[in-house]
């Protein structure tokens, strides 16, 4: 059977036609794939754009890890009172939070001192980022970790954490949320703390010493209901802060919460009329320039008046005093006499030289400068021989008080342990003689003056009380009182000064009334050194007795 050339010509065009569309399905694959492409092209370029071109590019992202690191502090012995710990800060991303209030709830369950409504605020804007809080333990991050929310996430960073707080809280001060020192050593040190590979800071100060002259401090402030207190122990020989105590005291690791009142350092930035305790300072002085002998009798059961105004005294002699009673038993009368005697140019230099008309020239910033009148005449050059007129602050007193028992030397207070590369700044203010003398009277004064409260058998203490009224409308409120107690130990080879300082203490029925030193400070010093003297090297007196023929002195 012959075929129809009609037949192949179909076939022909058949094949072109299945061709064709192969070919049109081909191309409109290429287009889809194409548009396909060029719209994830835009989309990535975009998700760029936004990522690395747009202004709040940088609020998006989480921020960087916090590198800084900041070395120990020690005390003397090596117990640690500040290092850095990692901890969590916690960030959320809000725009990934699908529910503010619920996930507000289960933060303030986990972190009960948030704010849940600052929390709610946070979650519900429309920054790219917040941060909700600093400073999560691991224990607290595992347990946000666990809440599953997209939405949260953490920065690992340093935090700052005193092991042993509040010892010496006053004194090792504190830094802030950067980690950046905001007071006392943590301030003054900075640029030696930070930094990785920095060595850790070793204090001068002894944590037994520096808890135990707390806990005492503590006991006779609610004993006596004063307002506050503060303790120094500096060593006479070589200058160091031993302890700096401030009662009341707070919490490095929380000190946001605690009371400026609580955060004030009283021993090194409250200035103070501390009454009786500047008459060794004064005495020394008339001894110094040949202006009084030991032996000499002052007629101190007398009235005596300076200009228009008679001086008293607390307790009045009925008889003439030699100089080292005058002392024993706080004449105010005897140490008038004294002043006039030495003159206001005299008595200035020797107070500067003792560090009382400036700032304490050690390394904290927390130093108040002396409170000092603007018209000193011989009323006032008398008044400030008894310790009125002239406000400074306790550890100003004690570092005074050493220079006056080191040999006559001051010394500069530090807060560093001492080495043989560092030697002291030093200046003499008395004479060897002179010191030894003024020694010898302070002993006196605890062994039978004003400061017997004060005496531990074996020590050797010396001491002086002082008693101040304090300043209120132009003059002085005599209900209203600062107590101290200088001491120094051991009388054998003075190694240790202490001054204990209440404010407004109150009088007791056992102490019949009265709120003096004597009565407060001087026993509140006595506990002190019997809790702190075994602690101490060359603390001890090698002598078995006082070394005072006390019938000579009167």
């Amino acid at each position: 059977m012959s075929l129809s050339p009609f037949a192949s010509t179909r076939s022909v065009a058949l094949a072109d036609v299945n061709h064709a569309a192969v070919s049109e399905g081909r191309i409109r694959i290429r287009i889809s794939l194409i548009l396909f492409l060029g719209m994830m092209a835009l989309v990535l370029l975009r998700l760029a754009e936004v990522a690395l071109l747009s202004p709040d590019a940088h609020r998006r992202a989480a921020p960087a890890q916090i590198t800084l690191d900041r070395a120990d502090i020690t005390d003397r012995n090596g117990l640690l009172l500040a290092t850095t710990l990692s901890s969590y800060s916690l960030y959320a991303e809000p725009a990934r939070i699908w529910n503010p209030q619920e996930t507000a709830d289960a933060l303030a369950h986990i972190r009960p001192g948030l704010d849940r409504s600052r929390i709610v605020e946070q979650l519900a804007s429309e920054r790219a980022f917040v941060w909700i809080d600093r400073g999560l333990s691991p224990k607290e991050r595992q347990a946000v970790f666990e809440l599953g929310h997209p939405g949260l996430g953490f920065r690992r960073e340093p935090r700052r954490a005193y092991p042993n707080a509040p010892l010496a809280a006053h004194l090792v001060g504190w830094t802030d949320i950067d980690l950046a020192g905001a007071a006392g050593v943590e301030r003054a040190f900075e640029d030696r703390l930070v930094g990785d590979t920095a060595p850790a800071l070793t204090l001068s100060i002894d944590g037994r010493v520096q808890f135990a002259i707390a806990e005492e401090l503590k006991k006779s402030v609610e004993h006596y209901s004063a307002l506050s207190a503060a303790s120094v122990l500096m060593d006479i020989q070589s200058g160091e802060i031993v302890a700096m105590v401030s009662v009341p005291d707070f919490n490095t690791n929380d000190y946001g919460a605690a009371s400026p009142e609580a955060r004030f350092n009283h021993a090194a930035m409250s200035t103070y009329d501390l009454g009786s305790v500047f008459k060794p300072l004064t005495v020394a002085m008339a001894l110094e320039d040949k202006l009084a002998e030991r032996e000499e009798m002052f007629d101190v059961h007398k009235p005596y008046k300076v200009l228009n105004k008679f001086i008293r005294d607390d307790h009045p002699a009925k008889e003439p005093l030699s100089l080292d009673y005058v002392l024993a038993e706080s004449s105010n009368r005897g140490t008038a006499m004294l002043a006039q005697r030495i003159g206001k140019e005299r008595m200035q230099r020797y107070l500067r030289g003792l560090g009382l008309m400036d700032r304490v020239p050690y390394e904290l910033a927390e130093s108040a400068r002396p409170q000092i009148q603007s018209h000193w005449g011989e009323m006032a050059t008398v008044t400030v021989s008894y310790g009125h007129g002239l406000a400074v602050t306790p550890l100003a007193l004690t570092a005074a008080t050493a220079a006056l028992l080191n040999d006559g030397v001051y010394i500069a207070p530090t807060v560093l342990k001492r080495d043989a590369t560092r030697p002291p700044e030093t200046r003499r203010v008395f004479s060897s003689r002179v010191s030894q003398d003024l020694a010898d009277m302070m002993r006196l004064t605890v062994v039978e003056g004003t400061g017997k409260k004060a005496d531990v058998p074996g020590f050797g203490v010396m001491g002086k009380t002082g008693t101040a009224e304090k300043p209120y409308r132009g003059g002085y409120d005599r209900n209203r009182l600062v107590t101290s107690f200088i001491s120094a130990f051991p009388h054998s080879d003075p190694r240790y000064a202490l001054i204990v300082t209440l404010d407004e203490p109150k009088g007791l029925p056992e102490t019949h009334g009265f709120a003096t030193a004597g009565w407060n400070a001087a026993p509140t010093t006595g506990a002190i050194i019997e809790r702190i003297g075994p602690m101490l090297p060359g603390a001890r007196d090698i002598r078995k007795t006082a070394r005072l023929n006390t019938e000579a002195l009167r």
